[in-house]
């Protein structure tokens, strides 16, 4: 009789032991900033350190901004125990930005603050690598005048366009 319970009490100890290791991996997520910027976020790590990507969207519409953070956790001495604890404060903290993709001061959580951890642990926004295809070339610009005035009222249009446009 004792050895099914005994059997029943470690299998539930698994189960649980799962569900912990489950929430532990929570490698992305959503969140809103005060200005109603919807973001996703994405963990990745490798090689030691560690890079959190962003993708934020108005509230409204408009194109999306996209930005990583990238630092070494691990070098802190609290974050081998407390890694999910870490990320909760750092997503703490870009929550409260206004524009989390914005340049500021690097993020750090409480538990690797200032004299806790070398300043390789904090997160450091990485440099925009800039628009993935090129700019088109721009256009020709047609003078107004030409455009919109008969060819006799040219020389009066273009001082009017001119003094319009400063």
């Amino acid at each position: 009789m004792k050895m099914p319970l005994a059997l029943l009490a470690l299998a539930a100890l698994g189960a649980a032991a799962a569900v912990g290791a489950s929430r532990e991996e929570a490698r992305e997520g959503r969140f809103s900033t005060p200005e109603q910027q919807r973001c996703r976020w994405e963990l990745r790590s490798a090689a030691g350190a560690s890079e959190l990507r962003l993708s934020c969207r108005a509230a409204g519409g408009g194109a999306a901004r996209s930005c990583a953070y990238r630092g070494e956790p691990r070098l802190c001495p609290a974050y081998g125990t407390r890694s999910h604890q870490y990320w909760r404060q750092i997503l703490s903290r870009l929550r409260r930005r206004l524009h989390p993709c914005a340049p500021g001061a690097p993020l750090s959580a409480r538990l690797c603050g200032p004299g806790r951890a070398p300043p390789e642990a904090q997160l450091r926004l990485l440099p925009d690598s800039g628009p993935a295809t090129p700019a088109p070339a721009p256009q020709p610009t047609e003078d107004p005048a030409e455009t919109y005035c008969a060819e006799r009222w040219h020389s009066l249009c273009s001082f009017f366009v001119g003094f319009w446009e400063g």
